[in-house]
């Protein structure tokens, strides 16, 4: 077992009746779609959400799955569990499990896609400590999907049937997450539906909604089908960013910081970050700022210095993509004060970034846990606080300062681009 790191499954074993049709010689998650096999696009999703482990759940045809799609694909590893008779979703995954680790569980429909964060679904699921979570997207008509009713807690409450109130409404998107204990648990024996037997019985008693206002798609129709290349020319990537700390990674450490004439660039500092910014990367500061809620200085002196760092910056041709800072005390369990997501989770969603493409430098173990908590790769820098830290975090990369953090991200990309 390895805790902590997350496996995909996808559900990929339908029989496709209503395709039959127009697919009579192939499963439904190799339609072509806009050129490429559907389930390409579902991968591409994991694979720009960090995602690095998936196992495809096949049925119908499963030989015909496994010899299209291969064994890895944008770095993610994939493997695969057939089943040698229908056992419906529940029972599909309930298989695949016996057979494959991870934890948390990630699990997707293999008949429909959205373009929903799937980055920050997971650094949600973790923030909140749920035990089963499923993300839902509104949509205009809900009578051929069945809406979620959700509690203001954004517990899930109640779900109601297929073909029954018309209208507005949030409906379930096919992508769910799991703690695997849980998972576990509730599945039952043989064949069964996760839509049908699973969720009902777990509403109210645990199971959460993400809400997400992202494009969806489900193409178990012919009708749906014929529309998939027109969604799928819309799945546009996301920027890759960097997440940068403040004091001690981009400026001098100053304890509690407030007057903006001692804002000082650590050497170097300006033209890596003008390397960064050539490579195409979005640069975002992530800062907590916790005097704020001490009292020792306010929210408008916070924006004064930050103030001035533009100004010094805009001097050497260098601009900031984003500020965010987080301006309460450590007792106040915010959900932005780092490591916790929420800063990186309100760029991500305001600039379009893809966070399991991106990266966080910062001199402390939150800034590297950050990265760890949104599948960003986190490199620390011995400078400010960060040679203290490195045995508290044990961080995958580590720098002497900002210029070095810049060479292994630009060693990263090259590894990316092949």
């Amino acid at each position: 077992m390895d805790p902590g790191r997350p496996r995909a499954f996808v559900l990929a074993g339908g029989l496709g009746t209503r395709l039959a049709a127009v697919l009579p010689d192939r499963p439904k998650v190799l339609a072509e779609v806009a050129g490429r096999p559907f389930i390409f696009y579902l991968l591409d999703r994991l694979a720009a959400a960090g995602i690095g482990r998936a196992v495809l759940c096949t049925g119908h045809l499963a030989a015909d799955v496994e010899r299209a799609v291969g064994r890895s694909f944008r770095g993610l590893e994939l493997d695969y569990s057939p089943e040698d008779r229908p056992l419906g979703t529940a029972g599909a995954l309930s298989l695949a499990l016996s057979r494959f680790d991870g934890d948390p569980v990630l699990v997707l429909n293999g008949d429909s896609l959205t373009d929903a964060h799937l980055a920050g679904f997971l650094a949600w699921f973790r923030e909140q400590g749920a035990d089963a979570a499923m993300l839902l997207v509104r949509v205009e008509d809900c009578s051929r999907f069945g809406r979620v009713l959700t509690e203001a807690s954004g517990a899930v409450a109640s779900f109601e049937e297929k073909g029954g109130a018309s209208g507005p409404g949030w409906i379930n998107a096919g992508v769910y997450l799991f703690r695997r204990a849980f998972l576990e648990r509730v599945l039952p024996q043989g064949p069964c539906s996760l839509e049908l037997d699973v969720f009902p019985r777990l509403a109210g008693r645990g199971l959460l909604g993400f809400l997400s206002q992202a494009r969806f798609l489900d193409m178990g129709t012919p009708e749906s089908l014929a529309r998939a290349g027109e969604f799928v020319r819309g799945l546009c990537p996301g920027a890759a960013a960097v997440f940068l700390d403040r004091d001690g990674t981009v400026i001098q450490e100053r304890h509690y910081l407030r007057d903006p004439d001692q804002v000082e660039l650590i050497p170097g500092a300006a033209r890596a970050l003008e390397r960064l910014k050539a490579l195409g990367l979005k640069l975002v500061l992530v800062s907590n700022q916790s005097g704020v809620g001490r009292g020792y200085y306010s929210t408008r002196d916070v924006d004064a210095v930050h103030e001035r760092l533009r100004a010094i910056l805009a001097r050497e041709g260098v601009e900031l993509d984003g500020i965010f800072f987080c301006p309460h005390a450590p007792d106040e369990a915010c959900g932005c004060r780092k490591p916790a997501p929420g800063m990186a989770l309100r760029a991500a969603e305001s600039l379009g970034l893809d966070l399991g493409q991106s990266f966080v430098v910062g001199d402390k173990a939150c800034d590297v846990d950050l990265g760890r908590a949104v599948g960003a790769t986190a490199i620390l820098v011995r400078t400010g606080y960060g040679a203290g830290h490195e045995a508290l975090c044990r961080p995958e990369h580590v720098a002497d300062d900002l210029p070095g953090a810049a060479g292994i991200i630009e060693e990263i990309i090259r590894e990316r681009q092949g």
